[in-house]
């Protein structure tokens, strides 16, 4: 039995397309992964036409819902594909129009290209082989000018070997099918889908040519590339070229297990056309073992069957052939003589197509053009290569000169430095050169402006330490002459190191305030912000406040929803939250509350940090003071006389600031204080991986 390949040419074509990579803006959130629907479209449509309607229907839904034209276009046609696996080939070519007129609109070359070689894949399945060939030169041209031959060139020579074949030329097509395996190797291209394919097409060339063992090995290499529930049609198609060899040998029983093995791969891939061929060779074969009953059988469902692909001239002659067979056999002459004409008629069509000639003036005229196109590459590149190494001696030259003028620069500002100085200390003995140094000093006014502002900084940082790191230190000295001179009884030692301890603590909170607000204002700010996960965040910093809170008998109502997150720096966020706890503990009497809370303005994305104390409370002009002044204000004692620096809240306000972030006061006297913290909202923390502190739990 010799059946053309016409039966595996649409699961040859679904093999080796090429699939193109969807360009995705990764910055962009949203509702369905496109990528993953078109990868999974494009696989089932291989392995489950069901499945790859309903996927390919997905994909196209979620473009149109996203608006997305590019993902639109690809879309299209993949269901350009699909109609065409289920031989609804009029759909395909009108899905396959409107993909082509969308990737022109979006100047998509790379989907352009794809969506031009699936159309002449339409074309070369309804025998017009000319405007197949076109259409397949013209994706070669868009795939030259792009500089993706290399890449595309084992999908180009395959298609050129199934054209060929078609028409017969068993030879051409095995030469085109060699270029396309060592195309394949030398580009590096490793697909899973490719080399079974190719494999396959070796088996039926080689089946058709007499080869017996060679078609055996190439179609068993095609069986054993593809998982067991993948590609179906190709595992059909290699089981079909071994029952041929079978059959050649002489062994029909493994004949007909092999094409009953072929047939239920067909029944669950669902394609009528594959589970059409499987009937015919069956029928094939029981002819040959002149169980005529069965054959009849097969021929009565592929005559049933045959008419919607009858507009294919591969399938009108393998089908012909095959029936003039069984009805000769039979004895039936009419019939015979009705399928021969139709399968005479049929080659007469495919043969008078003359498109061979012009494939290969076309195919050597596409190897001319890209070797000039290397050629002309290489010199654009040399010339690149010239033009940089021009650019590269002036830039070197150029930047000679700039560190020369800087050079010049830095030695003149420095003498004009030194002369500054020397009119200072001299000012009174040269009163009359006061003039000129103003005018020096307007020159120099922005660099000015700037140590100004540093020497503010540091002004308001000596301020602070002298005025608050005296007193302890004076404390300290006064308790260390007391113990030296062993004036104090054990009772008072023991009280007099406990203040101590309290004032040493005190000290410290004051040192790490002050290292934190003087880093950000000498060295900078370095924001580093990240989502935070809120409660966790909160629950941690309470941590560091525990034996404090139970000193007082202060309790604390956490109310904050565990999936909330901000976005923060963590440095910054932590030392906010120390600075207003320890304000909330300072000022809260013994045996009170504080309660902490959070809520979301999902429109706004901002989340509200709330912090209310049952404390002494503050006035309005004290609220205004802390809110928008940038001023460290004077300290008050706390509730157990705590002392404190004033400088806490100024960090507070400044990394706020830093972190698009601000803060709020509601207070009356004696009745307490709320700090509402304003910050950007992150995305839901997931409750499964958020980690839980038990003894933050416990503590609260």
């Amino acid at each position: 039995m010799k059946l053309c390949w016409g039966n595996t040419i649409k699961a040859l074509m679904l093999s080796i397309m090429p699939i193109t990579m969807i360009s995705m803006d990764a910055q962009q959130v949203r509702k369905w992964d496109l990528d993953s629907l078109y990868y999974l479209a494009f696989d089932q449509i291989g392995n489950d036409l069901v499945e790859g309607r309903i996927e390919t229907d997905k994909y196209y839904k979620a473009a149109l819902f996203l608006k997305d034209s590019s993902n639109l276009a690809y879309a299209l046609d993949l269901k350009g594909l699909d109609a065409y696996m289920r031989d609804e080939v009029d759909s395909a070519k009108i899905y396959a129009d409107q993909s082509i007129k969308l990737f022109r609109i979006l100047k998509d070359s790379t989907g352009l290209s794809t969506a031009i070689y699936n159309l002449s894949n339409y074309h070369e399945y309804l025998g017009e082989y000319t405007t197949a060939l076109r259409y397949l030169h013209l994706a070669r041209e868009i795939d030259i000018k792009m500089g993706n031959k290399k890449d595309n060139d084992p999908f180009y020579y395959n298609r050129l070997s199934d054209i060929v074949y078609s028409q017969g030329q068993l030879e051409l097509s095995l030469r085109y099918l060699h270029k396309a395996w060592r195309a394949q190797h030398e580009s590096g291209y490793i697909a899973y889908y490719l080399s079974p394919a190719l494999h396959l097409n070796y088996a039926w060339i080689y089946s058709d040519l007499g080869v017996t063992e060679l078609a055996e090995y190439h179609a068993k290499k095609a069986y054993s590339y593809t998982a067991e529930d993948s590609l179906l049609t190709t595992r059909s198609g290699a089981l079909e070229v071994l029952s041929i060899s079978a059959e050649q040998r002489g062994d029909m029983d493994l004949a007909l297990a092999y094409a009953e093995k072929a047939l239920e791969l067909n029944k669950a891939y669902g394609d009528p056309y594959f589970i059409t061929y499987s009937h015919l060779f069956l029928m094939s074969h029981y002819t040959v073992v002149n169980e005529l009953d069965k054959a009849e059988y097969y021929a009565n469902l592929v005559l049933r069957n045959m008419e919607p692909f009858e507009r294919s001239p591969t399938f009108v002659v393998d089908m012909n052939d095959e029936l003039y067979k069984f009805y000769k056999k039979k004895g039936d002459e009419a019939r015979a003589l009705k399928h021969l004409e139709r399968s005479s008629e049929a080659r007469r069509i495919i043969n008078e197509v003359d498109g061979i000639a012009a494939m290969k003036q076309f195919d050597e005229e596409m190897e001319n053009r890209y070797r000039e196109l290397m050629k002309t590459k290489s010199r654009l590149q040399e010339e690149e290569i010239n033009l940089q190494n021009t650019l590269l001696v002036f830039a070197l030259i150029l930047l000679i000169g700039v560190l020369g003028f800087l050079v010049l620069l830095y030695r003149s500002n420095k003498q004009m430095n030194a002369a500054n100085e020397q009119l200072v200390r001299q000012n009174n003995q040269i009163e009359n050169q006061k003039q000129e140094i103003q005018n020096q000093a307007e020159d120099l006014e922005d660099r000015n402006a700037e140590l100004e502002k540093l020497n503010s900084s540091k002004d308001r940082l000596f301020s602070i330490l002298a005025h608050d790191l005296r007193q302890p230190f004076n404390q300290i000295i006064g308790v260390i002459d007391l113990v030296e001179g062993e004036q104090l009884e054990a009772e008072d030692r023991k009280s007099i190191l406990s203040s101590l301890k309290a004032s040493v603590q005190s000290t410290s909170d004051l040192v790490t305030n002050v290292l934190t607000w003087s880093k950000a204002q000498f060295a900078g700010v370095t924001l580093k912000p990240e989502y935070l996960a809120l409660a966790n965040t909160v629950k941690r910093a309470l941590l560091h406040f525990s034996i404090a809170l139970d000193k007082k008998k202060i309790k604390v109502v956490f109310d904050i929803p565990d999936q909330l997150s901000i976005v923060f720096d963590k440095d910054h966020f932590d030392s906010v939250l120390r600075n207003l706890f320890s304000n909330a503990y300072k000022f809260s009497p013994a045996n009170s509350t504080i309660h902490i809370s959070a809520k979301a303005n999902t429109q706004k994305k901002r989340v509200y940090l709330y912090i209310r104390d049952e404390g002494i409370g503050m006035d309005q002009y004290q609220k205004e003071q802390l809110v928008s002044g940038d001023q460290a204000v004077d300290s008050i004692n706390g509730t157990f006389n705590e002392s404190g620096t004033g400088i806490g809240m100024v960090i507070v306000r400044d990394f706020l600031r830093e972190n698009e972030s601000y803060f709020d006061i509601e207070s009356k006297i004696n009745e307490g204080t709320t700090f509402i913290i304003n910050m950007p909202m992150g995305p839901e923390v997931n409750l499964r991986s958020a980690s839980n502190i038990k003894a933050v739990q416990d503590f609260l």
